[in-house]
């Protein structure tokens, strides 16, 4: 019986997600205590009555909570039907677990109910003791009586009551929840061969009329989107430093002021190999962890390369770069590791060092000894620096003359010609990049994008780290890019096609050999190709590329022969594979982690549980919906 529900639960397990955020809802406002017995029918379940008012409440109560959670949240969706239908769905959920009750004859009891509004956090004082001013104040805040509170929290402990006895008989034993651990931990090691598609490029031929169709059939790909083109005047220190002068006696002064920030601090250009260890792991991971890395530190000390050394061993993020760190200064990395770091000489490499990332093993490349420049070595930087200061001294007075000069009608290039600044002319852009290119609000690229061409935007639109004064230029609509140019492209793309047909084919004779009458022979034959994998799981991330076929075949082979299907990689490559070894799941990591997996596995199962008996309900239920109308 539970294996049927199971089957049938999927549909419920976003309502059930929902219901529980409805349940919360309930829980923080309950239900106003409006008298509604004269109030339309919305709906019946089983004969029982949901109210327009007892509809409104819910409804009001879930919005308010959704938009108390997601202050952005557009008010359409609440006003969708699809919420509408959700709230309703939930108030006849709630009947159908009610009625339940009653049929079963259960009921949270007063004890159950005091008990449990006693423990409600909002409502205990600074020792941790049940408070009833701080109950009747925050009942006052949500506007509801004790009494009202106290019959909506008895509805909700029964409903639940009645979920815990439907979902008592799911909990797993120690054996189930092995077997879901085993069935998951197990991994697979393959044997393969791998044939690719750039080995057959060259005989892929590609003709032009294949070029012509496929260009014909594939115009999106090729399509320049609509683009606009600009002439802006910018507002930034950054630009006007550009028509600043700076002379010698201020960039003197600036420097016999400034000397100790013209210093260059050292810096090293440091490698290192992380052995990634958390502090809520267990004595024995610990342990594995600095075993881990004094091995690879043995290694690098006897002269092995580290930069393979940390693409091998690495769990840090620069593993894929032979865990090159580049040129850093103090202050750049956690205290511990720059101690050690900088205590090295160029080509040293350091014992393991413990931070709160795990160990790491460090190799300095090169060092830079602090220096303080000259005058001489300072002259660009200051000369930059002071133009940019005036820049910014400036920004608001030329911006204020730019902008009567554009109000009265003047152009931006004769603008900027009587300001002294320049105006540019942008390459085409997609519309769709305005506000990201120049830092401006979406409203402000849209106002710019509806320009005509020709015109100017009457005012001075914000972006980052200043203003620009703006001119449509061009509009340039979206166009197919012409086939000569994209003839290479597509060349490329057709003889990587053809190359993994090729490549799919040669695997297929391949294993036709290695399963026909002359087997022996060409495992012979093909022996220098076959490569052993590293192991891999159910999901199939294999070092070939993830693909689950593949995985699923080789977990459920019985035996090490060619498995009977070749196998497509993400890269275009065709593999022939048998199964090399199965490896169990550890029993060690079983041991250590037992009490979660027959945790987590009760709970999938008290919830699949749980879905199937609502969906079970709601089938069987008689419901009428009396007013489709405040639906839609």
């Amino acid at each position: 019986m539970l294996e049927i529900m199971r089957e049938n639960a999927s549909g419920w397990i976003v309502k059930i997600l929902f219901a529980i955020i409805i349940i919360v809802f309930v829980f923080a406002f309950g239900m106003s205590g409006l008298d509604n017995s004269g109030d339309p029918t919305v709906a019946t379940v089983n004969g029982q009555t949901i109210s327009r008012a007892e509809y409104e409440e819910m409804f009001m109560r879930a919005s308010e909570n959704l938009r108390r959670s997601n202050p952005d949240l557009p008010a359409g969706q609440l006003r969708s039907p699809e919420f509408k239908q959700m709230v309703l769905g939930e108030l006849i959920s709630q009947k159908l677990l009610l009625g339940e009750a009653e049929k079963l004859g259960i009921r949270a009891s007063d004890k159950e109910v005091a008990a449990g509004i006693a423990a409600v956090p909002a409502f205990k004082d600074e020792k941790g003791a049940f408070s009833n001013d701080r109950y009747q104040a925050a009942l006052r805040e949500i506007r509801m009586t004790p009494a009202e509170f106290e019959k909506s929290y008895r509805r909700d402990l029964t409903m639940q009551k009645v979920k815990d006895a439907v979902a008592a008989s799911a909990d797993v034993s120690e054996a189930q929840a092995r077997q879901l651990f085993d069935w998951i931990a197990e991994q697979v090691r393959i044997d393969y061969i791998e044939i690719l598609p750039v080995d057959f490029r060259n005989q892929a031929d590609v003709s032009a009329a294949e070029v012509k169709s496929y260009y014909d059939e594939n115009q999106d790909r090729f399509r320049i989107p609509a683009q606009t083109s600009l002439r802006t005047i910018t507002f930034t220190p950054e630009n006007l430093a550009r028509f600043q002068t700076v002379s010698d006696d201020e960039i003197k002064a600036y420097f016999e002021a400034n000397k100790d920030s013209m210093q260059e601090p050292e810096q090293i250009h440091a490698r290192h190999i992380l052995v990634a260890v958390k502090s809520s792991d267990s004595d024995a991971d610990k342990e594995k962890a600095k075993a881990r890395i004094d091995k690879i530190y043995e290694e690098a000390k006897a002269g092995a390369d580290f930069a393979q050394l940390a693409k091998d061993n690495s769990d840090g993020p620069s593993a894929s770069n032979g865990g090159d760190l580049g040129w850093f200064g103090k202050g750049s990395m956690v205290p511990d590791f720059e101690e050690a770091a900088f205590a090295l000489d160029k080509g040293g490499v350091s014992k393991p060092v413990q931070t709160r990332f795990g160990w790491h093993v460090i190799k300095v490349e090169d060092k830079k000894e602090g220096t303080t420049k000259t005058l001489e070595e300072a002259t660009d930087e200051i000369k930059t620096r002071l133009a940019q200061e005036k820049g910014s001294d400036k920004v608001n007075e030329m911006l204020d003359q730019a902008t009567d000069r554009l109000v009265s009608g003047m152009k931006l290039d004769d603008i900027a010609a009587e300001l002294g600044i320049e105006a540019v002319a942008t390459d085409p852009m997609p519309a769709q990049f305005l506000a990201q290119t120049f830092g401006m609000s979406a409203d402000a690229a849209k106002a710019v994008t509806d320009l005509a061409p020709g015109d100017t935007y009457k005012s001075p639109v914000s972006i980052n780290g200043g203003y620009i004064l703006v001119e449509k230029i061009e509009d340039i609509p979206s166009s197919v890019m012409a086939l000569d140019l994209v003839r290479p492209t597509i060349v490329d793309t057709l003889k990587s096609r053809k190359g993994a047909e090729l490549a799919e084919k040669e695997a297929e004779k391949i294993l036709a050999e290695l399963t026909g009458p002359n087997a022996k022979a060409a495992a012979e034959k093909y022996a220098s190709r076959i490569k052993t994998g590293k192991p891999f799981n159910r999901q199939g991330n294999t070092e070939l590329g993830q693909n689950e076929p593949l995985a699923q075949a080789a977990f459920a082979a019985k035996d090490n022969n060619w498995l009977k299907l070749v196998y497509t990689m993400p890269d275009g490559g065709a593999v022939v594979a048998r199964l090399n070894e199965r490896i169990p799941s550890p029993d060690a990591t079983w041991k250590e982690q037992k009490q979660f997996w027959i945790d987590q596995a009760s709970q999938n199962y008290r919830n699949e549980t749980l879905a199937a008996f609502m969906d079970d309900l709601s089938k069987n239920a008689k419901v009428d919906i009396a007013r489709p109308d405040i639906l839609k």
